[in-house]
């Protein structure tokens, strides 16, 4: 069997003189200033949320407002207008069972 010579590539690097800190430094700040961005993006969406909220409870609480002021015209008006319809058809019923009577007791004479 033939011997084989495995030469190792590795053994010639000399890693002693390299600064790890140097080599990575680049890729941690742009791993940070990712981070922040992150977080600043995080942050103005929170606020736009909050205040998007803030103008929705502004406005609730004027068509609210608008509401409580309209409200009791308008029930008051529905009243109104319902006890007139109802008085119209009193009246006209009495007015139907009348003529029936006056025409029943003529048929009668």
């Amino acid at each position: 069997m033939p011997a084989l010579n495995i030469s190792n590539p590795l053994k010639a690097l000399d890693l002693t003189s390299v600064d790890v800190r140097k080599a990575v430094a680049p890729a941690a700040k742009v791993a940070r200033d990712a981070a922040y961005v992150a977080v600043g993006v995080g942050v103005i969406a929170t606020q736009r949320v909050a205040a998007r909220r803030f103008d929705a409870q502004q406005r609730i609480g004027q068509l609210r407002n608008r509401i409580n002021e309209v409200a009791p015209r308008v029930r008051t008006e529905a009243q109104e207008t319902a006890q007139r319809v109802l008085d119209e058809a009193g009246d006209k019923v009495r007015s139907i069972l009348e003529r029936r009577k006056n025409v029943s007791t003529s048929d009668i004479a």
